[in-house]
């Protein structure tokens, strides 16, 4: 445990940190800066004459960090401490503080478009069912609702949570902040400073929420199709099974070889086209240069594992789509490289104890004297974020190495192809 004292603290506050904090973290932390703030603020009024603590004013003291939670191992997301506020009597106020920070709650009112407008009639409000392990449950009902970060405003943060949670995209502009006009500033009378938004826990957390409105006319087949559905995926939350688009569960049963029956659980891909014996392609795509042979490589962010991923370029096969033709699309697509096939390799599995993906490596040459190879246009989706670069096939596996230092995950298909051009080095085959 370390000890600092409180920047611009007078008198000077001591805070005792946990062993897994340092104080640069919790400086930095938006709820924290948020608390100390908002609080020195508070204790400074009393020295208004009028104030009710004025002849025996409390001040904060010292702040004991008991416990706090990373999200992803590294960002810090919940806090737990206990702050002395006393006077000179020793008359101690409670100081025990969950900090979270802020929160935005939205009400997303839908209503069919054949009823008359200015009606109440078949209003319907968006809820999300959610797993809530502080509250006991694995399926509590809620607004969409979901934790500030440090950027932006409440209407931008919440019509981001509105995308996550909901998949509707809604301007900020169109959102009513409901609680600025249920809540006007200065409201208290008070001199004391607060966020206009409910405080839901004030004796024991320091959240706040603002809650947003949005009403919109939809047509009523529209209303029908969306009963029912979760399209939210936030910070590792469940998926339902029945909303998944990609990927399901199966469990399969099947004979070992001493003839017991027994049970295997896996995922299976919901994409594969019917007349397709593959799921997609891996091109491995070589540049003629000059000085070399290079292997055309990207940076693409993962959010699985939470790292850009150097890749080689890769996409899942249309219907009526050979392995060969459907890797010079997405090479051209992804990319902006024009190639020709030279070679198709045997069906692989990416990783069979788990999934029953598979998919062709398909070998492409691109021919950089090409004018089409000069000005390259690539044709990314609107989800795609690519960084094309290459490297040489003789360094690769040192470069992987380099790559994996810097941060970077490598994709299992570039390390097996690094390690094969390492294998044959070695072994001078």
């Amino acid at each position: 445990m370390s000890t600092f004292i409180l920047p611009d603290s007078e008198p000077e506050v001591p805070i005792n940190l946990t062993s897994n904090l340092y104080p640069d973290q919790l400086l930095s932390f938006p709820a924290f800066k948020n608390w100390v703030e908002t609080l020195q603020q508070s204790l400074a009024t009393q020295a208004n004459a009028s104030h009710t603590f004025h002849d025996d004013p409390y001040r904060l003291r010292k702040i004991d960090v008991q416990s706090v939670d990373f999200f992803g191992g590294k960002r810090l997301g919940f806090v737990k401490l206990q702050a002395e506020v006393s006077n000179e009597r020793g008359e101690k106020l409670p100081g025990s503080v969950f900090l979270r920070g802020g929160s935005v709650g939205m009400m997303l009112v839908l209503q069919p478009d054949d009823v008359p407008e200015g009606s109440e009639e078949d209003k319907q409000v968006i809820l999300t069912l959610q797993p809530r392990i502080p509250a006991g449950s694995l399926s509590f009902p809620e607004l969409p609702a979901g934790m500030l970060d440090d950027s932006g405003s409440f209407a931008g943060g919440a019509a981001k949570e509105i995308v996550e949670e909901t998949g509707l995209e809604i301007p900020a502009s169109d959102l009513t902040d409901m609680t600025k006009l249920a809540i006007p500033a200065g409201l208290s009378g008070s001199q004391e400073h607060f966020h206009q938004a409910v405080y839901p826990s004030p004796g024991g957390c320091d959240e706040f929420i603002p809650i947003f409105l949005w009403q919109k006319r939809v047509p009523r087949g529209q209303l029908k199709e969306w009963q029912g559905k979760l399209t939210g995926l936030r910070e590792h939350e469940p998926l339902m099974i029945k909303d998944a688009r990609w990927t399901k569960l199966v469990l399969t049963t099947y004979e070992d070889p001493l003839g017991k029956r027994r049970t295997w659980e896996h995922a299976e891909r919901a994409t594969r086209p019917e007349d397709s014996p593959i799921d997609g392609v891996g091109i491995v795509a070589i540049l003629e240069k000059a000085s070399g042979p290079e292997l055309l490589l990207q940076k693409q962010f993962r959010p699985p594992v939470n790292k850009a991923v150097i890749e080689i370029p890769a996409g899942l096969v249309d219907a009526g789509e050979s392995a060969a033709e459907s890797a010079v699309r997405e090479l051209r697509e992804e990319t902006g490289y024009h190639g020709k096939v030279s070679e198709v390799s045997p069906v692989m599995f990416n990783d069979p104890g788990f999934c029953n993906t598979n998919l062709n490596m398909v070998h492409v040459n691109v021919d950089m004297s090409l004018p089409e190879n000069q000005n390259l246009k690539p044709e990314l989706e609107d989800n795609e974020f690519i960084e094309v670069f290459s490297l040489p096939l003789k360094d690769l596996y040192a470069e992987c190495k380099k790559l994996e230092d810097e941060g970077y995950a490598i994709d299992a298909r570039v390390g097996t192809l690094a390690e094969g051009i390492e294998l044959a080095r070695r072994w001078k085959l």
